[in-house]
Formats: C-alpha cells, sequence, structure tokens
C-alpha cells in the first residue's frame, strides 16, 4: 500500500483531526441511507459534490469527491456488492468487520471473475481501496457506528449485487422499478 496513504489516514483519524472533518462536513449533508425506516448509514460532503442525477462533480476540473459517512448498521444483503467508482476510505472512529472477494473484476466473456472471500477487520487509522468491479459487504460495525473519510474518483458505470458470479444491477436485485 502506498505510504502516503498510511500517512493521510493516520493524520486523518487523529482525534482533533477526525473530529474537525466530522463536523465541518455536517455543514453539507447528503441524503441518508435508510432501510426498515432506521438510518442504516448517515453521509455528508466534504468537498467536490456530484449531482445525484448526471453524477457530474460540482468542480469539473477535479474528478475526486469526498464525503463523510457515518455507518449505523452492517449491509443487510445477503450478497456482496460493488460501486460505480474507485474509492478510498480511511477509518476516522469506530470500526468494522468487511467481507471481501480478494478479487472481482469484468471477465473476457463479459461476466464476473472472483476469488474467495476473506474478512478484513477496518479499524482507526487504517485505509483501504475499494475498485469499481471490486465486491465487499460490511457484515458488522462498532457499537457507536464508524466513521469514515470516503473518497470517490469519476464514475465508471452502476453499482451492484455479486450474485450466481454475475453482476445484478442493483435497482434489479433490490426490487425497485425505474
Amino acid at each position: 500500500m502506498n505510504i502516503a496513504w498510511k500517512i493521510t489516514a493516520w493524520l486523518s483519524s487523529r482525534r482533533r483531526i477526525a473530529d474537525w472533518l466530522i463536523t465541518r462536513s455536517q455543514r453539507t449533508p447528503y441524503f441518508d441511507i435508510v432501510k426498515n425506516g432506521e438510518n442504516y448509514m448517515r453521509r455528508w460532503w466534504l468537498f467536490n459534490p456530484y449531482d445525484h442525477e448526471t453524477r457530474k462533480t460540482r468542480h469539473r476540473w477535479c474528478p475526486i469527491s469526498i464525503r463523510v459517512h457515518h455507518i449505523m448498521k452492517p449491509d443487510d444483503d445477503r450478497h456482496l456488492h460493488d460501486h460505480p467508482w474507485n474509492a478510498r476510505t480511511i477509518i476516522l472512529r469506530g470500526s468494522y468487520l468487511e467481507e471481501v472477494a480478494p478479487y472481482s473484476g469484468p471477465d473476457m466473456n463479459g461476466g464476473f471473475r472472483h476469488g474467495l472471500g476473506s474478512l478484513r477487520v477496518r479499524q482507526r487509522g487504517d485505509t483501504a481501496r475499494i475498485g469499481y468491479g471490486q465486491f465487499h459487504r460490511i457484515t458488522s460495525v462498532s457499537r457507536d457506528g464508524v466513521y469514515t473519510l470516503f473518497i470517490s474518483g469519476a464514475h465508471r458505470g452502476t453499482w451492484g449485487f455479486l450474485v450466481g458470479g454475475q453482476k445484478v444491477p442493483w435497482r434489479e436485485y433490490l426490487g425497485i422499478k425505474e
């Protein structure tokens, strides 16, 4: 892992800096994710928000966006999911246990290939790369949840769930009509 990311994660997770990042981000809310009437994840913009419809960042010259997430509950979906961009997460407070497919990505036949899953503990000061097409799931979070600094790149596609070795688009998986 790049030493610069390790140093950035260590500095960002120091109590005063983490508190400042969290407090500052709360001035610019993004929409919360609610499941079964309860907050699953609260989210706030820290830098360069993108339009939810067009996926274009406010500052076109910069392809990254930065948010603070407060993950309050584990993912309750049966299958691993991916994200529509490459991203980096830095744990500011708390911890979580993550199930990760060591490699997931497009294969030569239009499907997805992936390895056997593994479990990883992510705790304050840790950082992890989340690649487009890399499937994962948060299986447990610390008692008060976990705060993360979430840095995402430009959109590369849509997100979905890994079912039987194939990526199923998220709306189809969740039974949401367009």
